[in-house]
């Protein structure tokens, strides 16, 4: 009888060690570029694939962060699975775990600008800020915002002087940022951010755009995607599996009529903006919803370049996990 019950607690534990979670937790952003988790998170689309694939009553708890360094920290410390965060973010945290934690792209989500804009007339470019101006971004030397910032530093000034506006950033979610600045008092002289907040904010008398993210870039790139680590991928593959699923949907379901998902976003962030407003927005030939990487190289390459990353990936593909690895990338 010893013998059987030895056999069975060991039977057991492998069962148990090869099971998958049970709870999934994801993290996203603020602003339009997450729709697809809000819809995600809105409609239970995880928790349906997730019972299409046999994995029972799956469920998934999501929280809302300022930017990637806290997005970084969170995967790192385990208390989330799944984050959205900025190409810098994910070059820096592929660069930081590479050989252990062994962090990668799974998807990217969409292609968006960025607009630094101001409240003062003054300001022209990017030349014309000062030591007493101070630029709201969501995360110091980590967001896209910051890097994109840097980049067009580094054309004005001069490789050498790409840090010149770092001493000026803040760091701020974008709803704060669009207060801070459109309360025409304190500190913050301009925000650099994302949509909706950039195009609610020209929206306002005496704001205007100081620069466009993609002028820096030299065009379209990603401005989002879902990273993880090798640990969880590997042990919860039919999670992983639909949690891709339900990404599919949601893009999908945007493309296919965005005047809903423009409707969807205004009713799940309970924002009071004009549908037609948003749905300008979604029109906008900027914003692009896809799960195809772009320009993820220019962005690895500038930061290894400068130093903030201390590796250079191959190519693009070494920072996504095989699935995305298909795709047409960049």
């Amino acid at each position: 009888m010893k013998i059987i019950a030895v056999i069975v607690t060991a039977l057991l534990a492998a069962s148990s060690a090869h099971a998958e979670t049970t709870e999934l937790r994801v993290a996203k952003q603020y602003g339009l570029g997450y729709l697809q988790m809000m819809l995600m998170e809105d409609q239970h689309l995880i928790e349906k694939e997730a019972a299409k694939a046999g994995l029972g009553d799956l469920k998934v708890t999501w929280a809302t962060f300022r930017s990637s360094d806290v997005m970084n920290d969170a995967l790192i410390s385990g208390s989330v699975d799944l984050v959205a965060l900025g190409p810098a973010g994910l070059a820096t945290i592929w660069a930081k775990t590479r050989g252990n934690l062994d962090v990668r792209g799974v998807s990217a989500m969409n292609a968006q600008p960025n607009f630094l804009n101001t409240r003062k007339p003054e300001i022209a470019s990017i030349r014309d800020f000062t030591d007493k101006d101070r630029i709201a971004l969501p995360a110091v030397k980590v967001a896209m915002q910051a890097l994109a910032l840097e980049m067009a530093a580094a054309q004005a000034f001069g490789p050498g002087n790409y840090a010149k506006l770092d001493s000026l950033t803040v760091s701020m979610a974008h709803p704060d940022g669009m207060t801070a600045l459109l309360s025409g008092a304190g500190e913050i002289t301009a925000h650099y951010t994302s949509a909706p907040y950039q195009y609610l904010e020209l929206k306002r008398p005496g704001i205007h755009k100081v620069l466009d993210s993609y002028e820096a870039m030299g065009g379209p790139y990603t401005f989002n995607v879902i990273s993880t680590t090798a640990k969880f991928r590997t042990a919860n593959p039919k999670v992983y599996a639909a949690f891709l699923a339900a990404l599919r949907a949601a893009t999908d379901q945007i493309n296919r009529d965005k005047p809903a998902a423009a409707a969807a976003y205004l009713r799940i962030a309970n924002d009071k903006s004009p549908l037609a407003d948003f749905v300008a927005m979604m029109n906008d030939p900027q914003i692009e919803f896809t799960l195809v990487p772009k320009r993820l190289m220019a962005v690895a390459e500038f930061m290894h370049q400068v130093g903030t990353i201390k590796v250079r990936p191959g190519s693009w593909k070494d920072l996504f996990f095989d699935e995305a690895q298909s795709l047409p990338g960049s």
